[in-house]
């Protein structure tokens, strides 16, 4: 008789059999609820907003009339001779702008979820609250202040009209928060592929939290697809090919432009444009670090063990996503904008706080370290202690984006 080959068990969490599980799953449903109203009343927005009304006279100078109102922003005739109405929407979008605000609270409140579930209880380990309160803090410092400045900038753009929309700008934060949700959602999903085979949300917490990311996701592309132009032949209307040479783009419009970018006297060397561009390239690289490395190097930049380190890469590359717009804001002069002072803010405030509960840990906060008696330092987290180059460039990463954030350009 062939002898049987045990299959390992799938670690569970303790969490999801207690009550607090039960009332994660009522606000989760009421989350998704909310969101899915708020998406269906944005898909009708477009529509709304396209209409124009009625002018007297031909359909040029019809089109030439509506390119007037709106600035001179549009052309006439779009290709195939269809009028390219939505760009000449000057007025803001009130259904787009209300799932803007859903889809932030949401996004927000169901990552806070799964951070309480997955890093309360440890399913293998008995670890004291102290470490279970830092590592909620560590899991939420980074994340929350960027994800509400991605919104908020993106809910401002949308009070503007879609004309504000169809800027690069807000194209590539929808991409990126798109993106970032998508994984997310895959997380929740798969979730033992993505922890190591830590199985820490019951089916029903795991299909609201993916339904919040995805319905997130689906509105941001929803709107990208609104202002921009599918391909030519031969592939006409897909966005794939638009979306890789924008990427590809991006990634050679990295080094910051100028003469001088090396002489801090420069007059445009004081904008942050180089200082932005090396943060966008770490954040880059951190957030794929995690999904192609092995555990215990997968858990840095996060610092969130193996139970939500390669879910946290989502805003990582949110991250990157942010600083390579705020690159391109510092280039043209434009980072004394509002939206561009509200993504500041948010990368600033994310990254500070994510450097001062690091802090706390070296320090000794939890249990022992550097200065406080204690070995509490390396017996909660060996793993980034036992890759310090990846951790001290983890570090420098953050310290980059808040000093390039602390120190903008001096407003004429």
């Amino acid at each position: 008789q062939a002898p049987s080959v045990a299959t390992p068990p799938v670690r569970r969490s303790p969490w999801p059999g207690r009550l607090s599980g039960a009332q994660a799953v009522m606000v989760l449903r009421a989350v998704t609820l909310s969101l899915m109203c708020s998406a269906q009343a944005a898909a009708f927005a477009p529509s709304v907003a396209t209409r124009q009304p009625q002018l007297k006279g031909s359909s040029t100078s019809r089109s030439l009339l509506v390119n007037l109102r709106a600035g001179g922003t549009t052309t006439p005739q779009a290709r195939g001779g269809r009028r390219v109405s939505m760009e000449a929407s000057a007025e803001g979008v009130p259904a787009v702008t209300a799932a803007y605000t859903v889809a932030g609270l949401a996004t927000t409140a169901t990552w806070t979820a799964v951070a309480i579930i997955a890093l309360s209880p440890h399913p293998t380990l008995a670890l004291p609250l102290r470490h279970n309160v830092l590592t909620i803090a560590q899991a939420l410092a980074f994340p929350v202040p960027l994800g509400v400045a991605t919104f908020v900038a993106l809910r401002g753009a949308s009070t503007a009209g879609w004309g504000r929309l169809k800027s690069a700008t807000y194209r590539r934060l929808n991409l990126a928060m798109a993106a970032a949700s998508l994984w997310l959602a895959a997380a929740m999903v798969w979730g033992p592929r993505f922890a190591a085979g830590y199985d820490m949300f019951t089916p029903t917490i795991a299909a609201a939290g993916a339904s919040v990311h995805c319905l997130t996701a689906a509105l941001c592309l929803g709107v990208w697809a609104n202002t921009v132009e599918a391909s030519p032949k031969p592939l006409s209307g897909h966005y794939i090919p638009r979306i890789v040479r924008g990427f590809v783009g991006s990634l050679w419009s990295l080094p910051p432009k100028g003469s001088a970018v090396d002489d801090p006297d420069a007059p445009g060397r004081r904008s942050g444009a180089a200082e932005y561009a090396l943060a966008a390239v770490l954040f880059g690289w951190f957030a794929v670090l995690p999904v192609v490395s092995s555990f215990p190097l997968a858990t840095v930049p996060s610092i969130l063990g193996k139970r939500l380190s390669r879910a946290a890469s989502a805003w990582t590359f949110l991250g990157a996503a942010v600083a390579y717009v705020l690159k391109d804001a510092a280039e043209r002069d434009r980072l004394g904008a509002s939206t561009f002072k509200t993504l500041r803010k948010g990368l600033a405030l994310g990254s500070g706080l994510h450097l001062f509960v690091i802090a706390l840990k070296l320090i000794g906060a939890d249990g022992g370290g550097l200065l406080l008696p204690g070995t509490g330092l390396w017996e909660y987290y060996p793993a980034a202690m036992s890759k310090p180059f990846a951790s001290l460039c983890s570090v420098a990463m953050h310290s980059v984006a808040c000093f390039a954030a602390f120190t903008p350009p001096s407003e004429k």
